[in-house]
């Protein structure tokens, strides 16, 4: 039988690892929670940001159905894990994010808005995402959510810090007045209805307050809830989930200890109907306000009568509470609880259904073989058939009983389709909002299944549906039985062994290109890029058996030659992409399809000495980006510091918060300083503040990290000490190598020094005072220490040529003990 999919491609986002039936604890927890009608929407502005404990509360202790909206998805942030940013980070920080949520029980949600960066405040903010947009996300997902109250993790005013924390909480007090008029957006309407929630709250703490626990006593605009309650279905406490929960967070370095015991949570009264009594004062939790009350009646049934040694026995009261639901006169209302019941049948009758793809990676229009297998596993109560699979718009007739504990089996031929495997958000261009036209898109955490089969039974005459998304699965000899999504790729897609080729002289230089070949559809590439020349510039290839090849071009400048991006194109002159793996441990795997253009850059720049040592922090590309330099770098660690000559060195790098990261870097100070008084050069670059440094005693004199930052891309450089060599030496700097910089000029900066550091250069965002400890340099011995904020591990692997002269100055800089 062949079956050719036409359907709308999307790529795979959905948790491999939650995959399971549940236990007889489990399901009951479920039935239990589902009794409760309430809804909760948890309202911040990136991952990392929700209290974990009060969501874990919220969803298992209280029962209420509960999700977090995250205005952003991180990718302005840093990564403690590995060398994603922007938009390769915000795909890690969303996964963090929907895994976070498996373990705690609560739904997710986003917005349009990109996170740039640091903001200072929330009128910047808003200004860059334009609120009318953002807010209108906001609106939507509480119009489609309908919760009962919403709860934010910031204040509406300056004591949220970011300006990203400020607007969520802003924009969350808007929208829930606006939510309800019919007026607002009307375009929404269409697929959903107007909503008023009762209450918005803010989540405080004692962080803002330390006087919180006596406030919340007299002041009634505050209510309290004990969080710290203990599950005996679950085997764990909500914030021993909320521990775990907070852990995923890992590219952020958010991993905690399991917390047990009392934990109470304040909220504070923001607006709409203030609370009496409790923060659910005057929500009913029962059905019977959607006009189902018999569903109450059948729940505590249905609870009363669970039998945990054969949960099959509740099929029949679930059947006939999933036909009593359609009484219930919400839509979406209606459309939730029956797929809660749906789902708690299939596990009562400990259903498994699969759908396996042959291979991980399926190129377009492929002819593949698929398998779907499904058992049934708990004692035959109800005769249940397999009626039919749909995937792709088709049906296939089953019509098979299936039998306790046999496995059914079937194959289907189908041809792959042919839109590729881009998460939704990144298919367009954009800059401070994610490109989404389609209003049910909109909110959405993660793209659906990319190929999903969806079975139908039937069982005492009803029909009971479940899907299966089409995995791909191995096993390890390790690590056993994996599971990972399938991918749908273009034809062809190209790695480069750069990002960058930086050019100081008219010298020809050779980038490697790596192709991969998903089907035969392409007979040629060209490479081309306006003042450079290529050679070849057009190649034409036959795929070979491997499916994979490499290829070299020579690219030099031509007179004149400015920086430019070497383009990679098809014969129907579609730009070839990259396909990036976002793959760890503690996420589903992940990809980006990204643009190839690794940038010419064509600098005047010098610079002293050949050979670089560099010690790995959390992860950045600087030390690729000083072999572009022409040097030689030597990656270090422990053993190598204390073995190796140091003198062999023209300067020694750390990377980006290798003081907050490598717990053996303090242990060699005296080596490292050593090094520096005969006459070598330790630059370290950007650290978190002083609180969460491993050791304090860094460099040959007490300097103090702080938060401060300029996050002004274009924030005007002011020399403070002009004549200083590494603002000269061997190259000469002025304004025009700080433009056209990205995100922001710098971070962590020093905001205290010893009279033996100099500090060359300021800059401030607007209406700030100067911030002058983005960079300071220390003469010690016949060697120099030098400490930096700026944000070279954005401007570099971006090629900004005025990044790469400042970086060559201080590889470059020596000890000259007379710098004014």
């Amino acid at each position: 039988m062949k079956i050719k999919l036409l359907l709308l491609l999307s790529v795979v986002f959905f948790s491999l690892k939650a995959q399971k039936v549940s236990s007889s604890s489990e399901i009951l927890h479920e039935i239990i929670k589902l009794k409760n009608s309430t809804t909760v929407l948890y309202l911040a502005a990136h991952p990392d940001d929700e209290n974990t404990r009060m969501i874990s509360w919220l969803v298992n202790g209280y029962g209420a159905r509960t999700a977090y909206m995250s205005l952003t998805r991180g990718d302005g942030g840093q990564n403690l894990i590995g060398t994603e940013l922007s938009a390769k980070l915000g795909v890690l920080r969303t996964q963090e994010l929907m895994q976070a949520r498996a373990i705690d029980g609560g739904e997710q949600f986003f917005s349009r808005a990109v996170d740039f960066g640091y903001s200072k405040t929330a009128d910047e903010t808003l200004e860059k995402w334009g609120d009318e947009k953002v807010l209108s996300d906001v609106v939507w997902v509480i119009r489609r959510f309908k919760p009962d109250v919403i709860i934010t993790r910031f204040p509406p005013d300056k004591r949220g810090g970011h300006g990203h924390h400020t607007a969520s909480a802003m924009l969350g007090i808007e929208a829930f007045k606006m939510a309800a008029d019919e007026k607002v957006f009307p375009e929404q309407l269409q697929y959903t209805e107007t909503w008023q929630p009762k209450r918005i709250y803010w989540n405080a703490s004692v962080w803002w307050n330390r006087k919180l626990d006596s406030l919340a006593k007299v002041d009634d605009n505050y209510v309290s809830v004990e969080v710290g309650g203990y599950s005996p279905l679950q085997g764990t406490s909500y914030n021993e989930l909320a521990s775990l929960s907070r852990t995923q967070h890992k590219s952020q370095g958010f991993g905690v200890s399991i917390a047990r015991g009392a934990q109470t949570e304040y909220l504070q009264y923001l607006a709409g109907d203030k609370a009496k009594d409790g923060l659910f004062d005057g929500v009913s939790t029962q059905w019977k306000r959607f006009g189902f009350g018999k569903g109450d009646e059948l729940l505590k049934k249905l609870i009363d009568g669970f039998d945990v040694q054969h949960p099959e026995k509740s099929v029949k009261d679930l059947l006939n509470l999933k036909t009593a639901a359609k009484a219930i006169n919400d839509k979406s209302k209606r459309a939730y609880f029956t797929s809660k019941v749906d789902a708690l049948i299939v596990d009562c009758l400990g259903i498994y259904a699969e759908a396996l793809s042959p291979n991980e990676y399926l190129g377009p229009n492929e002819e593949v073989k698929l398998s779907i297998e499904v058992i049934r596993r708990e004692s035959a109560q109800q005769q249940l058939t397999l009626q039919n699979i749909k995937i792709g718009g088709q049906t296939i007739e089953v019509k098979q009983d299936l039998e306790e504990n046999k496995k059914f089996s079937q194959e289907i031929d189908f041809t792959v389709p042919t839109e590729n495997s881009q998460p939704y958000w990144l298919r367009k261009p954009y800059q401070n909002l994610f490109d989404v036209k389609d209003q049910v898109t909109i909110g959405k955490p993660e793209n659906d299944a990319v190929i999903e089969a969806v079975l139908s039974f039937t069982i005492d005459g009803q029909l009971l549906q479940t899907k299966a998304p089409l995995v791909y699965k191995f096993s390890d000899r390790v690590e056993g039985e994996i599971i990972r999504p399938v991918i749908i790729t273009p034809p062809l897609v190209v790695s480069a062994n750069t990002s960058n080729l930086i050019f100081t002289n008219d010298k020809a230089q050779e980038i490697t290109l790596s192709f991969k070949m998903f089907n035969t559809s392409h007979e040629g590439i060209s490479f081309s890029a306006e003042g450079w020349e290529i050679t070849p510039s057009y190649i034409t290839y036959e795929k070979p058996e491997s499916g994979k090849f490499d290829f070299t071009i020579s690219v030099k400048p031509l007179p004149g030659a400015k920086t430019n991006t070497l383009s990679i194109k098809n014969d129907k002159g579609e730009e070839l992409t990259n396909l990036y793996e976002i793959d760890y441990s503690h996420i589903d795997k992940r990809l980006v399809y990204e643009s190839v253009a690794p940038k010419l850059v064509k600098i005047d720049l010098e610079r002293k000495g050949s050979k670089i040592g560099y010690i790995p922090g959390a992860g950045d590309k600087v030390a690729e980006a000083i072999e572009y330099m022409g040097y030689a770098v030597d990656i270090l660690d422990q053993e190598k510091l204390k073995s190796q000559d140091l003198s062999q060195y023209q300067a020694i790098v750390a990377g980006i918060r290798a003081y907050n990261t490598e717990k053996w870097l303090p242990e060699v100070k005296d080596v490292l300083m050593d090094y520096v008084s005969q006459g070598g050069n330790y630059i370290v670059q950007y650290n978190t503040r002083s609180r969460d440094l491993l050791s304090l005693d860094i460099g040959p004199y007490p300097f103090t990290i702080s938060r401060e930052r300029v996050t002004e891309e274009d924030a005007e450089v002011n020399f403070l000490l002009p004549k200083h060599s590494v603002l000269n030496t061997p190259n000469k700097l002025d304004a025009k190598d700080f433009e056209g910089w990205v995100q922001e000029r710098g971070l962590y900066f020093a905001s205290k020094w010893d009279d033996g550091f100099k500090a060359p250069i300021g800059w401030h965002d607007k209406d700030e005072p100067s911030r002058n400890g983005g960079l300071i340099v220390a003469d010690h011995g016949k060697g120099a220490f030098i400490y930096t904020g700026i944000s070279f591990f954005r401007e570099v692997p971006s090629g900004v040529p005025g990044a790469y002269r400042l970086l060559a100055n201080l590889l470059s800089y020596t000890n000259t003990s007379n710098n004014e």
